[in-house]
């Protein structure tokens, strides 16, 4: 061949290649831009402070305000910030999520350090999670452009767009998902490395979150039905059930508790099934097209497809549709979150219809054909464009910036001896400040009569951190003379002058 045709050959393939390359630097760049880099509420306090407690190679610690005010057990509650529970040990208190999420973070902060590590998993999970699916698209013989626009449609799917941008498990569990089955179409030509991948990722997606073992569904049909790639799917897994069970044993005194204990007992119930089924079927709609679930359904009528690549997309979403179908009340679109590890299915699935349906039966010229798949797919990403635009869903970070400042303010205003009751900013006072705190929420006018009396009479003084939300409840359950002594945003720090039996509040 000639050197130069080869050189000109090279050259005009490059835009498309290139192209994607800096379409998805682009993407990664306004991904980390917008990233959130606080702790925050319940769910992201609680891995962040997880991590920096499995860093330092604990399982548990111990609760700050009984050991600081010598007080009993019997005050436990008063003193656990969101996202901890009680551990096995008296005076204790143990992460009450999985140490999937919190493992990496402490990983990443040894790379990173704290005040970004952490928060870095996400996004970067975000980004695996498009090389991963691309990589699945191909493997089930989708042309590229095609698994180029499953990727678009998952990168801009408001869900994904909103856990990618937080300190939560969701984007890594889907990353981990998807991973493991592509792990698994790959151990098909016989592998046990790839067999012994997908089980590894089966296990850390496991660790990440425990309904992450409704992946073993699609997983069961994609490895190859062979006694050697199941021997090393479970090898590869074990490692990461036998972490599971230790640091189980270590946290809640069982390898087979965990800090789920009431999701099964109290979250689950079969009549909560018809209105999160519609719950979860209107917002896939609103938030995708119902060109997407349409698609997806569509695939189990695909003979073009093969059988087993059908199975595993239609029961790897099935499984995580229907077992959340059962999981107790809530309204926000947001909870789709627990769906995102089986979104990719969705995707692929609607994808694969496409391939099928419309460019490989219709009766146009192909060029055409290719046109109105296109069409669909920028249908189906106007949706979600434009849901993610109107709702700011990007902008998220904006909002969780009070966190560390009001924590901040806190710490500057709130002397040794003070004790800060909160609620909402509990998790984010544990993680950012050596502050004493309480909850408002596990008192009563008498009980906090009790506290406060036998607080002050050794100089402890009260303060309270308070979202707008909170103020009423603590007015009631904290009644006192509270006063307002400085706001960040609309987070306000009051201050409750002391009192001592028999007088009035000073």
């Amino acid at each position: 061949m000639n050197p130069m045709s080869s050189v000109m050959t090279v050259r005009r393939r490059l835009p498309g290649p290139l192209s994607v390359a800096v379409l998805f630097l682009a993407y990664a760049l306004v991904l980390f831009h917008h990233t959130s880099f606080s702790a925050g509420g319940s769910d992201s306090s609680g891995y962040v402070n997880g991590a920096r407690l499995l860093a330092h190679g604990r399982a548990h610690e111990p609760i700050r305000g009984l050991a600081r005010l010598g007080l009993s057990s019997d005050f436990a509650a008063v003193f656990t910030p969101l996202g901890y529970t009680a551990a096995r040990q008296p005076g204790a208190m143990v992460p009450s999520y999985p140490p999937g999420l919190p493992l990496h973070m402490a990983l990443a902060s040894l790379l990173a350090g704290w005040n970004s590590g952490p928060f870095l998993v996400s996004p970067i999970a975000g980004l695996a999670c498009l090389a991963l699916l691309y990589l699945l698209g191909r493997e089930l013989q989708l042309p590229p452009l095609l698994a180029l626009a499953g990727c678009a449609l998952l990168a801009f799917a408001p869900t994904f767009v909103f856990q990618t941008l937080q300190p939560m498990s969701d984007a890594l569990a889907t990353a981990w998902a998807l991973a493991a089955v592509l792990a698994a179409y790959r151990a098909r030509g016989g592998s046990a490395l790839w067999a012994a991948a997908a089980g590894a990722a089966f296990g850390l997606g496991v660790l990440v979150r425990p309904t992450n073992v409704l992946v073993l569904f699609p997983l069961l049909l994609a490895l190859p039905p062979r006694a050697r790639s199941w021997l090393s799917f479970a090898a590869g897994g074990v490692p990461f059930a036998v972490f599971h069970f230790l640091y189980s044993a270590a946290a809640f005194g069982s390898p087979w508790t965990t800090g789920y204990r009431s999701l099964l007992s109290e979250g689950m119930a079969l009549r909560n099934f018809p209105a999160r089924a519609r719950h979860y079927g209107y917002w896939i709609a609103r938030l995708s097209s119902p060109l997407v679930p349409i698609g997806w359904l569509t695939v189990a009528a695909d003979r073009r497809a093969p059988l087993r690549d059908r199975a595993v997309l239609l029961s790897w979403f099935a499984a995580f549709f229907l077992f959340y179908s059962f999981y107790e009340t809530y309204d926000a679109w947001w909870y789709t979150r627990f769906l995102l590890p089986a979104f990719p299915a969705l995707i692929l699935g609607a994808l694969v219809a496409a391939r099928d349906f419309v460019i490989s039966r219709g009766s146009w010229a192909g060029r055409w054909r290719m046109a109105f798949a296109g069409a669909l797919v920028v249908a189906a990403l106007a949706f979600e464009v434009l849901f993610v635009a109107g709702e700011r869903v990007h902008k998220f970070s904006k909002g969780e910036r009070i966190y560390p400042e009001a924590c901040a303010v806190a710490r500057r205003r709130v002397p040794s001896q003070g004790i800060v009751v909160s609620m909402q900013m509990s998790g984010a006072l544990h993680y950012y400040t050596d502050a004493t705190y309480a909850m408002w929420n596990w008192l009563l006018p008498e009980r906090f009569e009790q506290l406060r009396v036998s607080t002050e009479s050794r100089g402890f003084r009260w303060y309270a951190l308070l979202a707008p939300f909170e103020t009423e409840y603590v007015r009631q359950n904290l009644p006192g003379k509270w006063r307002e002594i400085e706001r960040v945003g609309d987070v306000v720090l009051w201050e409750l002058p002391p009192s001592w039996p028999g007088r009035p509040d000073s």
